[in-house]
């Protein structure tokens, strides 16, 4: 049986123009969204799985402001590091292996959010 793995192909960001060299303000105090561009190891295309980067002093913040926070697709650093967002999110995709690449990214999806995850055929 072939097993597909996935691939992590490269970290982007809408809210930093260059990700690999992007740093925050306060790199203790920040929250930027991060789309991970995945696919299956050896075949071409990719998928985005998003997640919110943030520190905990961020999410009082927000938590402060809005009294409270949703914590499903959030990774979370003490302070701003992008090669170990880089680190945890290759650990993820080492980690995700399956006959198929649908289970292989429904599995990503637990920490990301994959942009077909809500994708219904007809």
């Amino acid at each position: 049986m072939k097993i597909i793995q996935a691939e992590l192909r490269r970290l982007h960001s809408p809210d930093a123009v260059d990700l690999p060299l992007f740093t925050p303000l306060d790199a203790e105090c920040f929250g930027l969204l991060v789309q991970a561009m995945v696919g299956p190891k050896g075949q071409q295309g990719c998928e985005s799985f998003d997640f919110m980067v943030c520190s905990p002093r961020w999410l009082e913040n927000k938590m402060s402001s809005t009294g409270y926070v949703l914590g499903r697709h959030y990774l979370l650093l003490p302070k701003y590091d992008y090669s170990l967002i880089w680190q945890v999110i290759q650990g993820l995709c080492d980690e995700a292996e399956a006959p198929d690449w649908k289970t292989v990214a429904s599995r990503l999806s637990r920490y990301g959010r994959w942009e077909f995850e809500d994708y219904n055929t007809l």
